[in-house]
């Protein structure tokens, strides 16, 4: 007995010195037994991330939304546009620090006969054109024209034309400004652009870079937005929706543009519409004021002492300069 008693001493001294070096142990609760109060505000959640959560948990956990900027009215200053860079004439200028249309002209179906094509310039310019709000996070303008006001979304150096809440131009006379007196229906609403006949090569490099970035950013925002609304799986399906059929809208905006398969400029600018659209609908969107500085030009490389044409001689051999390919 006294063996046994000195061996359960034994066992109690290491118990107690282990107690002091290991981490408290929460308390094994059986079935029914009453849980100590938990403090105010706070909320129970078992391992594996169930249990209730606090509205709002979705927002906080999302992915920080990309800032895209929306292009301002300095982007159509002096820029001469056609509708599908084909038909049509919309010129803008700056007088005194207000944008203006100074030229309108537009190309459409003649009043009188069926199937013959006319031209009506719209006179009483220069129109003033004033900030309208905005549309899918788009700097939008009205344009005060009193024969055809129109509204119009600005893009970089392109705009899309709203004319009687239609989008399109079309023969039926949606989209069209129709005056009697010229005896004419002209095609209004629509993608303005540059002239594409006079796109070339050269501007494929800053049309791609717009492009691109547009892409990217539009991307990051839209799988942003499917996190944000993860639990809501209408609004998922909805976002999915609209982003699914993305690619069928900018074609049948940009199809018509004039040599578009050859520069992509109507794509690049829709794509950008995109990206915008994406960003306002998490308050990501801000107006390009022109602060932003840009990036410095590289400095031109000195050839090395040992290539031909440094001491003034001409160089041989030299490689011929390749124009960039067109898309």
């Amino acid at each position: 007995m006294r063996k046994g008693h000195r061996f359960s001493r034994y066992l109690l001294a290491v118990a107690a010195a282990a107690a002091l070096n290991l981490p408290a142990v929460a308390q094994l609760q059986l079935p029914g037994a009453v849980r100590s109060p938990t403090p105010a505000g706070a909320t129970t959640t078992p391992p594996g991330g169930g249990g209730p959560r606090r509205e709002g948990d979705n927002e906080a956990n999302a992915p920080k939304p990309v800032m895209v900027r929306a292009p301002s009215d300095r982007t159509l200053e002096g820029r001469t546009l056609a509708l599908n860079g084909r038909s049509g004439v919309l010129r803008f200028t700056r007088t005194a620090g207000k944008l203006e249309l100074v030229e309108m002209r537009l190309t459409g179906d003649r009043l009188s006969r069926v199937g013959e094509s006319c031209t009506m310039s719209i006179s009483g310019g220069p129109f003033p054109v004033d900030a309208d709000g905005r549309i899918d996070g788009l700097v939008q303008l009205r344009a005060d024209v009193p024969a055809c006001p129109f509204t119009l979304a600005i893009l970089d150096g392109a705009v899309m034309v709203t004319h009687k809440g239609s989008r399109v131009s079309t023969g039926l006379g949606a989209g069209t400004c129709e005056i009697k007196e010229d005896d004419c229906r002209g095609y209004l609403a629509g993608f303005w652009g540059p002239p594409g006949g006079g796109i070339g090569p050269a501007d494929s490099k800053s049309i791609e870079a717009t492009r691109s970035e547009a892409e990217k950013n539009a991307r990051a925002n839209f799988r942003t937005l499917l996190r944000k609304y993860q639990g809501d799986r209408q609004k998922v399906r909805e976002i999915a929706a609209d982003q699914a059929g993305f690619s069928a809208r900018r074609e049948e905006v940009c199809r018509d543009y004039l040599r578009e398969f050859q520069h992509g400029f109507c794509a690049s600018r829709f794509t950008q519409a995109r990206a915008v659209s994406l960003a306002a609908q998490l308050g990501a969107v801000e107006v390009d004021d022109g602060s932003a500085k840009p990036p410095p030009k590289p400095r031109p490389r000195k050839p090395p002492p040992s290539q031909p044409g440094q001491t003034g001689q001409p160089a041989t051999g030299a490689p011929v300069q390749l124009q960039p390919a067109i898309r």
